[in-house]
Order: structure tokens, then sequence, then C-alpha cells
């Protein structure tokens, strides 16, 4: 696997229910990309670097 880059492991408890819906868009997605990075590239996002989001270019806030 190439590389991503300098990277920082965070550890988070997120209620149930989050994780639920994040494995359901992880299942329901094209790249099938693990939660742990599906998470990453929503922070990118969140803080306006699309440029480090690795496999979601968008963000689909159904």
């Amino acid at each position: 696997m190439a590389s991503k880059g300098p990277r920082t492991a965070v550890m988070a408890r997120i209620p149930d229910e989050v994780h639920a819906i994040l494995q359901d868009r992880r299942r329901r997605s094209e790249t099938a990309m693990p939660v742990s990075q599906m998470v990453s590239d929503i922070l990118a996002l969140y803080v306006h670097r699309p440029d480090l989001a690795v496999n979601l270019k968008e963000w689909d806030q159904e």
C-alpha cells in the first residue's frame, strides 16, 4: 500500500448509532474503505482540506 503521508493515530469512542451509519455507508460505497479512512477523509473535508481526503472527494451528508 502506498504511503498516505505523515499521520497521527487518534482513538475516539463514538456512539454505536454513528458507527452503524458509517459502516452502512462504507458497505454501500464503491471502494469499501476502512471506517478509519472514511473518518479521516470526513475530518479532512470538515476542516476544508479536500487535498488530504484520500477516498472521499465530497461528503454526501444525507
